[in-house]
């Protein structure tokens, strides 16, 4: 296989990775903007203290996967312009012209920390949810509750950690 049908392979690749990325980002929007309601709705009326106070957990696991998938989209991207785009000498190609018109970039900072404040919204709100619950079920045993507590705040720690490093990176088409 030559290096010129070579690149074209992975250039072809690699956009629909990229395709297939932001397909998944969608269905995990719908995903998570119809089941976390839903699910905790339910989980605090007939499930009991172990499904409320599971919420923020699988909320935690939703936004991780958003975030891992943003970085595989970002990853294929950042190769294209950095690996592949440069041998298509005197070719003005997709990355770079992204790279090229920062402001057009705007949409998908304001997609990220929308989506991200409503996860994280979902989050305190399910977090509180179950707290109550917990507290109101579990009175007796103190130490459980100091639990949850600590674990809903080192998850939530955590999990700005991780966005606040990732940030600049799902949001800018530079290094």
């Amino acid at each position: 296989m030559s290096e010129e049908e070579f690149m074209k392979q992975q250039y072809l690749t690699l956009r629909e990775e990229i395709r297939a990325g932001k397909t998944r980002l969608f269905a995990l929007l719908v995903l998570a903007t119809i089941f976390i309601p839903v699910v905790g709705v339910l989980a605090s009326k007939l499930g009991g203290p172990f499904a409320s106070a599971s919420m923020p957990f699988v909320i935690l696991v939703l936004m991780f996967a958003f975030l891992a998938e943003q970085n595989g989209i970002i990853r294929a991207g950042r190769y294209l312009k950095d690996h592949v785009e440069p041998k298509l000498e005197g070719m003005k190609t997709w990355e770079k012209w992204l790279a090229e018109n920062r402001n057009l970039r705007d949409v998908d900072r304001y997609f990220f920390g929308s989506f991200l404040l409503v996860f994280l919204l979902f989050y305190v709100a399910a977090a509180s949810l179950a707290v109550e619950i917990v507290v109101s079920d579990w009175q007796e045993q103190p130490r459980m509750v100091y639990s949850t507590i600590a674990a809903y705040g080192i998850g939530g720690l955590w999990f700005i950690i991780v966005l606040l490093r990732h940030w600049t990176t799902s949001t800018s088409t530079s290094d």
